[in-house]
């Protein structure tokens, strides 16, 4: 399957997304303003362009500008002499999630495999806990595999936190998840564009965060 972003509601998928990528609501805000002046043309889009759609003051705004770039989100590209903002990045990594979940979603061997998964993933942490795991446990277990963590990451979270005498939670799994990821990240990339506190927050944002990226009608 071949995507292109042209052919996606990206903005909507983004809007409901954007906290998975690391990106606060002023991020969010800057790069829907950027996205409508490329639109209109191929230009540089700095501070003093954004500064008149937003509230924001033109320091904040850089500030902002400066850790979109470093999150690998937006780039800045020559074309025919002319130093130009791009969004592509964002468009990459959008389409490529995009796709996985329609492979997952349309291939069978592929989706057994995954539900394989999840069904040990319950049954392990049910013995690990002695009792049986509730919904909402489910929806994080949900998430933390969608976030692109396998089964060896989380069983080595768990065994983590019994070295150390814990006790065994999926709220506590998660966090050392996310530390693993990032130090992932960082070995592979150079740096990770997930932040500590993003699976954190309200059961709709969960629900959100374990549900297919396919925009329903």
């Amino acid at each position: 399957m071949d995507l292109n972003y042209l052919d996606l509601d990206w903005r909507r998928l983004l809007v409901k997304h954007y906290k998975y990528y690391g990106i606060d609501e002023r991020g969010l805000t800057v790069i829907l303003c950027i996205s409508d002046i490329l639109s209109e043309a191929d230009i540089l889009v700095t501070a003093d362009d954004l500064v008149s759609y937003m509230t924001l003051a033109k320091a904040e705004i850089d500030e902002v500008l400066v850790n979109l770039m470093d999150k690998g989100i937006i780039e800045y590209v020559n074309k025919n002499g002319k130093t130009m903002t791009s969004l592509h990045p964002l468009y990459h990594r959008i389409v490529s999630d995009l796709t996985k979940d329609i492979v997952i979603e349309s291939k069978d061997h592929n989706k057994s495999k995954v539900n394989k998964v999840v069904k040990n993933l319950y049954s392990f942490f049910e013995d690990e806990m002695g009792r049986t795991i509730t919904g909402r446990e489910i929806d994080r277990i949900a998430a933390l595999i969608r976030s692109g963590a396998d089964e060896r990451m989380i069983k080595e979270a768990v065994a983590r936190l019994k070295a150390k005498n814990r006790p065994v939670s999926i709220a506590a799994v998660d966090k050392i998840v996310l530390s693993l990821q990032k130090s992932s990240d960082i070995s592979e990339e150079g740096f990770s564009s997930r932040k500590d506190n993003y699976r954190e927050g309200s059961k709709e944002t969960l629900d959100i965060l374990s549900k297919p990226w396919v925009p329903k009608e």
